[in-house]
């Protein structure tokens, strides 16, 4: 295993376009979708995933088509009785989502707080997880988790953290703040994007967003702008590079757009592409996977992971 993703696995119910009131089931949650995206680029049995469901058939479905992706799942803990998170998903004519979320009963709410599960965090080299997953964490859990993470980064383990800010998971935005600062502190690749920034931090455009997240650490940026430029600064540097992306393209559905982008990008670091390379290959699967309904495309849809010369 080289990528353990962290998080909580949700089913996602997506409103059908031509019929509102008809909704199609998936696999979903942003760490999930990216374990997903990254098991696809990479093969089987090189990422797991680290969370808990319980033992209804709701979760044993889940169980299986998180299976079926090749994504592994020894560290998929079952908790007797528990329940999964649902998710329900509406798309505009623009393909912007809006979501509604029942995940209280979600048996992940409850892990690390005891300690169990830490131990999966040195199967793999490289460790990635989300602001959603620390914010539907309780908050002895969201510490026991940041605490390991910082022992993994001190053993050399990578630690990858995307600012995916939901300000509905999060009590009040001061804490979500203060686990986001703490999670980047420690991180080796920081995945922000402008608009996490702007509604956390009240960073007024790019620049400034570099410049906080600078003062939070020293760790790697990409700093992703909604289809606009991205924005790279590399381990300890001040300056940042900006990487131009195609013109966007019409969106059906922009729910995974981000989790894709960092499959992407981090499936073709793991393969040896140039940054550039590498950042135009997350914005390459992410390209496709917003003319899709639903987190998750068909394996039919997939572009193939890219080599150095076959991007522009």
């Amino acid at each position: 295993m080289r990528v353990l993703s962290i998080g909580e696995p949700l089913i996602e119910f997506t409103s059908r376009r031509d019929a509102p009131s008809t909704f199609d089931r998936r696999a979903g949650g942003d760490t999930l979708n990216t374990a997903i995206y990254l098991a696809r680029l990479m093969g089987p049995g090189r990422v797991g995933y680290l969370s808990c469901l319980g033992d209804d058939p709701h979760s044993q479905w889940l169980r299986a088509q998180i299976a079926g992706e090749g994504v592994d799942t020894r560290f998929l803990l079952e908790r007797p009785g528990a329940r999964p998170g649902l998710s329900f998903v509406a798309t505009d004519a623009a393909g912007e989502r809006s979501f509604a979320y029942w995940r209280d009963q979600s048996p992940f709410r409850d892990m690390f707080g005891d300690g169990a599960g830490l131990d999966a965090l040195d199967h793999a080299d490289t460790l990635f997880l989300s602001a959603v997953a620390l914010a539907v964490l309780r908050p002895a859990g969201r510490a026991a988790l940041l605490d390991a993470l910082q022992q993994r980064r001190a053993q050399g383990a990578a630690v990858v953290f995307d600012t995916n800010y939901r300000p509905a998971l999060w009590p009040d935005a001061a804490t979500a703040r203060d686990a986001i600062a703490r999670a980047a502190k420690l991180a080796s690749l920081l995945l922000p994007s402008f608009d996490d920034m702007a509604a956390c931090f009240g960073s007024a455009d790019p620049a400034g967003a570099i410049a906080a997240l600078r003062g939070m650490t020293d760790a790697e940026i990409i700093l992703t702008t909604g289809g606009g430029p991205v924005l790279r600064c590399a381990t300890g540097s001040d300056r940042s590079e900006r990487h131009e992306l195609p013109p966007p393209v019409a969106a059906v559905d922009t729910t995974g757009a981000g989790d894709s982008f960092n499959a992407g990008l981090l499936a073709a670091r793991m393969a040896g592409l140039a940054v550039d390379r590498a950042i135009a290959a997350g914005a390459r699967l992410a390209s496709v996977v917003v003319t899709h309904p639903g987190a998750v495309i068909p394996r039919t849809a997939m572009p193939a992971l890219p080599t150095n010369e076959s991007l522009p």
